[in-house]
Parts: structure tokens; sequence; C-alpha cells
């Protein structure tokens, strides 16, 4: 905006800043208006979301940081959890371990019949020298 003084006798040039808009620290995108702050960044709503599963993350939830990456509440947990050998998800509630490896019950199937395994079964497997799964009945 330029204008003169009462007495035109100087011009002034002043920049008007628009303080409303934000640069996003995801996307990289202005903000017009509703941002969320965190450490001092400012992200617009839908781009706060968890690193792990993409879910947006509602700012009354508990996540958690990585690095500069955001862990919701559910991943994080899911993170520290031990991973079945074989499907390679997390593995809560009782599980099957054969050398420091954790299997779910329903993942690890008889060698013998083929039928896998359910949870309270643990004292009728059989493990073999080779590492095998075995039902004591088969």
């Amino acid at each position: 905006l330029s204008y003169y003084n009462e007495y035109k006798s100087y011009l002034r040039t002043c920049s008007f800043i628009n303080m409303t808009n934000k640069i996003c620290a995801k996307c990289s995108q202005a903000i017009p208006n509703n941002w969320l702050i965190f450490e001092d960044r400012y992200y617009h709503a839908q781009c706060f979301n968890c690193s792990s599963c993409r879910r947006v993350i509602d700012v009354r939830e508990t996540f958690n940081q990585n690095g500069a990456q955001i862990i919701c509440g559910n991943c994080n947990v899911s993170v520290n959890l031990p991973k079945c050998l074989i499907c390679r998800q997390p593995v809560q509630g009782q599980r099957l371990i054969y050398m420091n490896q954790s299997f779910h019950f329903s993942c690890k199937k008889c060698a013998r019949c083929g039928v896998p395994f359910q949870e309270g079964q643990a004292n009728d497997i059989k493990i073999l020298q080779n590492g095998d799964f075995l039902h004591k009945t088969c």
C-alpha cells in the first residue's frame, strides 16, 4: 500500500502480511484457517495422520512421535508387540514361542495333518528337533 502523508511530502510503502496463512509441515501447502500446531509446526487437520496406518489423528487422542514420524496410539501398541514369524502381524494375547520366534496359534499348522493349532492347545503340541510342530495325537 502506498500513500502520501497529509502534506504529500513523502511516499511511504507498506506491505500487509496475511498472518493466517501458515504452511503445512506435511504437504507444504498454505493453511488458510483451522490448523493444528505440533512441536512448532503447522498442519492441516487432514494432514496430521499416522505414519504407519495413515489414519487422521484426532487432537484429543493419544499419539507418539518416533523421530519425524507421528504414530497413533493403536499403531504404537502394535509396534511394540512381537510379530508372528509367518504372517508378520503383531501377536496379542496367547502365542506360540519357539527359538525366540512368536507365532499366532492359527498361523502355525501341524506338520503332519495340516490343521492349525488353537489357543489353549499349548500342552498338546510336540516340537520335533527339526522345528516342526505336531499335535501330540498325530
